[in-house]
């Protein structure tokens, strides 16, 4: 039962548009509504709770409130999955050179200039600011970017989550300020095709540029890219 009312949960907030922050019935209108005792609703906010579709607030005032799941959110049970599956770096990074030359050929007839705007500002950070702290973060921002100028969600979510995996940075690739140049370069010519609208250059220069860093991660961090995925808080 307790699943039930958190499937109901979950599609009354979709169903309600409801926004992150907004608050749910209390406990008390819960169990008078689903008319089950307050260990069924417990459990069932629970259930929400760990699929990250709520938070709950403690205290007075406090109770559930709409958080909505995020690609990181899959991010995390994807690479426990991962772990459990003996799955390595390499092996992410080779799915992401599948799908995200893809995602570059869709965004190309699809992105706005707003879009193209914000992944120009991520190229201009990273030259002004060469260091690890600027490229991992501006970096996420231009592929998120990009990812959801293709408009295709379910491409959206894989991509940032098998981003939030095998982040390179994040998991010890080192980078000198020549490579971080070079980066944010490749990132300028992609953006030069997307606003181009040339579906076939984007997506040859995102390849370019994925197998670029793979062939680099070989070289320098063999022994990164080999070893197994691990869930990570």
């Amino acid at each position: 039962m307790s699943e039930v009312i958190a499937r109901e949960l979950a599609s009354h907030i979709v169903n309600a548009k409801l926004s992150a922050g907004s608050v749910l019935p209390t406990e008390r209108e819960m169990i008078e509504s689903f008319d089950v005792g307050r260990s069924t609703i417990r459990e069932a906010l629970r259930l929400l709770e760990t699929r990250n579709v709520i938070t709950l607030r403690p205290g007075p005032g406090g109770g559930p409130v709409v958080r909505r799941p995020r690609p990181e959110d899959l991010g995390e049970a994807l690479t426990l999955i991962l772990q459990f599956e003996d799955a390595s770096l390499d092996d992410v990074m080779e799915a992401r050179r599948a799908l995200e030359p893809t995602i570059a050929r869709l965004a190309a007839s699809r992105i706005s200039d707003a879009d193209l705007d914000a992944m120009d500002r991520t190229v201009c950070l990273i030259l002004d600011n060469p260091n690890p702290e600027v490229f991992q973060e501006q970096n996420r921002i231009f592929h998120a970017t990009l990812s959801r100028a293709a408009r295709s969600v379910v491409l959206q979510v894989f991509v940032e989550s098998l981003g939030s995996v095998a982040d390179g940075v994040a998991g010890g690739v080192t980078y000198s300020s020549r490579r971080y140049i070079a980066a944010a370069q490749a990132h300028a010519r992609i953006i030069e095709a997307l606003r181009a609208h040339d579906a076939d250059r984007a997506e040859q220069l995102m390849r370019d540029h994925l197998d670029e860093a793979d062939d680099y991660w070989h070289k320098k961090h063999k022994d990164l890219v080999s070893r197994p995925v691990v869930w990570r808080r």
